[in-house]
């Protein structure tokens, strides 16, 4: 759904109208603002009903939605990574868990999603008000039905993000008309869940099957969400007393997800992409790939290249390697891993150094190091480099690139999940599940392999370390340094193993004042399944807390670990084990998490002032607020 200068349904964006209302650029094709067709003469053709189920998914396409406070503000500060730096920037303050009701990015992000909600009422009660919704012919009345499953999933998915954030929440499933009153008070969320499940159940079943070619959701993307939504029901929340609690039926939770995997597995619409670099690669360069991304969402902008702009993303650009402005846009590079989540890695997981960037970019577009002393503390997120961007003009403050939701590799980690907690313990299907992930991980069906270098000739009068250049053989991002020993190049460390080599680079040692140095390179081998597959004999908190391992591995920094942590009961233990590990490294290693999180308080957030200001019927505010 990218809205670019021309006019193509399977690339329009999901918040077109909002361009219209801002006068972002001449389109071919001409709109009328979404807030016209709130009126009582809306829904009488099929491109007005289009355009508002659109405006469904639009409303959450902005900074205060997926842009960057859900996935990158309040996903952060956990046991892999946390946001830079201690000041009263609303984006610190609430990883740092010192956000109040005050914070008004909290107002923000619950507007995004009661705005979506509302929206998604509206088309709920007007398209079945249309004529051709009971008269037209069969491809119209398909089209109005694949709209209505969309607006059913979005109302259920922001709903689920709601609960998910806050816990129990006003509640409403109609749309807001004058006069009404707008004042609602909290319902359970296990009320809430019900009409969740319920929506994406028949969401399910009005949604077409085909692969998408757009970021429109599909019936078995519907049923990979209900899927999560089942393991968040089913897993623990922070309730009104402060206690962390999950219902008595759980079990129940986790068989709807057990099903919904099912129906979708036996579907088989879905495939890993063989390597785990080139997923991000794609999505900085907005390259759809709908069997290996589920669900995302859409984020396009041809406004200007500094500033919050409709629909923009921070992707790439909060989010990213240090990059000072040159060949590449700067970045503000404001998300920190934690040096224990590096070292978790296992030696050949193509996943660390790609995710984990323990490099800086300066102004002609070459990564420099940062692995000595302190700098452990800066190391950033790599997944979405400048370096994998398209780099456009109107991409440098922020990007398009899209907020994907649900991967594959997700859903496989799901089942697995699934099938040890029904089962007491891990069955062959969660043994498969798990191990494709780590297969793919350690690049046993990708192109090409990550290299190793070896000294043939240590050289003579080195008075400083040598370049190490490494060139051509088809591979990307190898990175290495030699070492001296008396004058000669006695060893050299690799910083990045790279990946994609098929054949032997070139390394060139230049440089140091000295000569004769010579460094080989040789293709690494890759393990055998063996070697990385997780073995059968596992008991069922035993390969429980491999998955959550795998989770943290396979899913880092894309929004979701704070919750996962969460709805295990682990958060706090997580972030005390964290703060525990950093000061053993160095007592002044900075980690707000470690002395700020307060069990059974930070698990939810506080219930926006905005809000309670106005509406007396929240009557209370969640726990230790």
């Amino acid at each position: 759904m990218k809205y670019r200068t021309v006019f193509r349904p399977a690339m329009i964006i999901a918040t077109f109208w909002v361009l219209v209302i801002a006068g972002g650029c001449k389109k071919a094709l001409e709109t009328t603002p979404y807030s016209y067709f709130t009126s009582d003469n809306f829904y009488t053709s099929i491109d007005e009903a289009y355009m508002a189920t659109l405006g469904v998914y639009g409303a959450v396409s902005s900074w205060d939605g997926y842009g960057w406070n859900i996935p990158m503000v309040f996903d952060n500060d956990n046991d892999i990574g946390q946001t830079s730096g201690i000041a009263a920037d609303n984006w610190r303050i609430i990883p740092h868990y010192s956000g109040i009701p005050e914070t008004d990015m909290f107002y923000g992000t619950w507007s995004a999603l009661y705005q979506g909600i509302d929206r998604a009422n509206v088309v709920l009660e007007k398209i079945p008000e249309m004529s051709i919704y009971s008269s037209g012919t069969d491809d119209e009345k398909a089209q109005l039905n694949r709209m209505l499953g969309e607006a059913k999933f979005l109302r259920g998915f922001y709903y689920s993000e709601l609960v998910r954030l806050w816990g129990d929440v006003p509640f409403k499933t109609t749309s807001s008309k004058a006069g009404d009153d707008l004042h609602l008070g909290l319902t359970d969320r296990y009320t809430i869940y019900e009409q969740i499940i319920k929506d994406m159940q028949e969401a399910a079943a009005l949604l077409p099957e085909a692969m998408p070619t757009d970021e429109r959701i599909n019936k078995w993307a519907a049923k990979a969400m209900l899927a999560r939504v089942a393991l968040f029901a089913g897993g623990y929340s922070l309730r009104a007393n402060g206690q962390m609690q999950r219902p008595d039926n759980y079990k129940d939770y986790y068989k709807l997800a057990q099903q919904q995997i099912n129906e979708i597995m036996a579907a088989n619409p879905y495939k890993l992409n063989p390597s785990y670099p080139q997923v991000f690669i794609n999505q900085c360069k907005h390259v759809l790939e709908p069997t290996e991304s589920i669900f995302e969402i859409a984020f396009y902008t041809p406004t200007g290249p500094a500033g919050e702009a409709p629909n923009a993303s921070r992707f790439g650009y909060f989010n990213a390697p240090a990059t000072a402005t040159g060949v590449y846009g700067g970045t503000s590079a404001r998300c920190l891993t934690v040096r224990p989540f590096y070292e978790s890695y296992q030696q050949g997981d193509f996943r660390r150094d790609f995710a984990i960037a323990r490099f800086k970019i300066d102004a002609d577009g070459n990564r420099v190091y940062i692995v000595s002393g302190k700098n452990d503390q800066n190391w950033t997120v790599g997944k979405w480099s400048r370096e994998y961007q398209t780099n456009s003009p109107t991409e440098i403050g922020s990007t398009d690139i899209n907020t994907v939701i649900m991967r594959y590799s997700d859903l496989l980690l799901m089942q697995a999940e699934v099938e040890n907690e029904l089962n007491e313990g891990p069955n062959q299907i969660a043994l498969d599940a798990i191990n494709q992930v780590r297969r793919r991980a350690y690049g046993l069906d990708m192109a090409g392999s990550g290299i190793t270098l070896s000294v043939t000739n240590g050289g003579s009068g080195y008075t400083a370390a040598p370049t190490v250049t490494i060139s051509g053989g088809g591979g990307n991002y190898a990175n290495a340094v030699a070492t001296l020993k008396n004058g000669s190049v006695s060893g050299v460390t690799m910083y990045n193993a790279g990946f994609g080599y098929t054949a032997l680079p070139t390394v060139t040692v230049s440089g140091g004042d000295g000569t004769g140095a010579e460094i080989t390179a040789s293709l690494a081998a890759k393990p055998s399944k063996a070697d990385i597959d997780i073995p059968s004999g596992l008991t069922k908190q035993a390969f429980l807390d491999t998955l959550i391992s795998e989770r943290a591995k396979e899913l880092c920094f894309e929004g979701m670990r704070r919750a996962d942590l969460i709805r295990w009961n682990l958060l706090g233990t997580r972030i005390a084990q964290t703060y525990a590990q950093l000061q053993a490294i160095r007592s002044t290693y900075p980690y707000p998490a470690g002395t700020n999180f307060v069990p059974g308080k930070h698990e939810l957030y506080p219930f926006p002032q905005n809000e309670t200001d106005v509406n007396k019927n929240i009557t209370r505010q969640n726990p230790g607020y």
